[in-house]
C-alpha cells in the first residue's frame, strides 16, 4: 500500500512542479487504442487452486488467457518531452475449463464433473508519458502510473449452470509501458504500444494478483 502511495504522490508531485511551465508548451490531446490483452497465469497453476483451496483434484485444464481490449484517455503535453494521462481501459476476459476428477464428500457422488471459469478485467488509469523524439515522424514514448482496475471472477458447473463462486475486487497497482508514436500531421498521429498493469485480481479467493500484459495500436488527435 505505501508503494502505491508513493507512486501516486510522485505523480502529483511531477504535475505540481511543471504546470508552471505550461503556458510556453501546452498541448491537449485525445486518444483511443486497441489491440490484445494476455494475462501471466498458467492451466497449472488453476488446478493447483483447486487442490489448496477445495482439495479437488483438476486434470485436462484448458485456459484461454489472451482477449481483445481496449482504452481511451485525453492528455495533456506540459514540455515537449513529458505529459500526463487519464482515462479507462477495459482488458477483455480470460476462461477456463477443467474437470473435477477427485472431491470431498458430498462433491465426491458428482465426480467427474466440469467447471468453467471466467474472469473481466477493467478501471481508470493514470499516467506519466516520456514522450522523446526520434528521426522524422516518429517518437519514443514510455510510461508509468497506477491503474484502479476492477476484477469480476465467476465460476459455474457446466452441466447444471449454477454459479459456484462469484468475487469482485477493486485496488490500485502500478503500471508502466513502452511505444512508438508516428505523427502524421499537426493534429494527428497514431501510436504503437506495450503495457503492463501489475497484481491486477489480486484478493480474489486470497489469491495473489496476475500481472496482464496489453499491447495495442490507436490513434492521437491533438488540438
Amino acid at each position: 500500500m505505501a508503494r502505491k502511495h508513493l507512486l501516486l504522490g510522485c505523480i502529483a508531485c511531477g504535475v505540481l512542479t511543471i504546470a508552471p511551465l505550461a503556458n510556453s508548451y501546452g498541448d491537449w490531446y485525445v486518444g483511443g487504442s486497441i489491440g490484445q490483452s494476455r494475462i501471466d497465469a498458467t492451466a497449472d497453476e488453476i488446478e493447483d487452486a483447486f487442490l489448496i483451496d477445495d482439495d479437488f483434484v483438476a486434470t485436462g485444464t484448458t485456459l484461454d488467457k489472451t482477449d481483445t481490449g481496449w482504452k481511451a484517455y485525453a492528455g495533456y503535453q506540459f514540455l515537449p518531452m513529458l505529459g500526463l494521462e487519464a482515462g479507462y481501459a477495459e482488458l477483455g476476459r480470460a476462461t477456463f475449463s477443467t474437470t473435477i476428477v477427485e472431491a470431498p464428500p458430498p462433491a465426491d457422488a458428482l465426480t467427474p464433473f466440469s467447471i468453467e471459469g471466467t474472469a473481466t478485467v477493467d478501471g481508470a488509469l493514470l499516467a506519466a508519458v516520456l514522450q522523446v523524439a526520434l528521426p522524422g515522424p516518429f517518437a519514443f514514448l514510455a510510461r508509468a502510473g497506477a491503474f484502479r482496475w476492477q476484477a469480476k471472477f465467476t465460476e459455474r458447473i457446466t452441466d447444471t449452470g449454477m454459479t459456484r463462486v462469484a468475487r469482485t475486487e477493486s485496488k490500485i497497482d502500478a503500471l508502466y509501458g513502452i511505444g512508438a508514436k508516428l505523427q502524421f500531421s499537426d493534429a494527428l498521429g497514431a501510436r504503437l504500444e506495450w503495457e503492463r498493469l501489475e497484481n491486477v485480481g489480486e484478493g480474489i479467493g486470497g489469491r495473489e494478483g496476475r500481472d496482464v500484459d496489453f499491447f495495442s495500436v490507436g490513434v492521437v488527435f491533438e488540438f
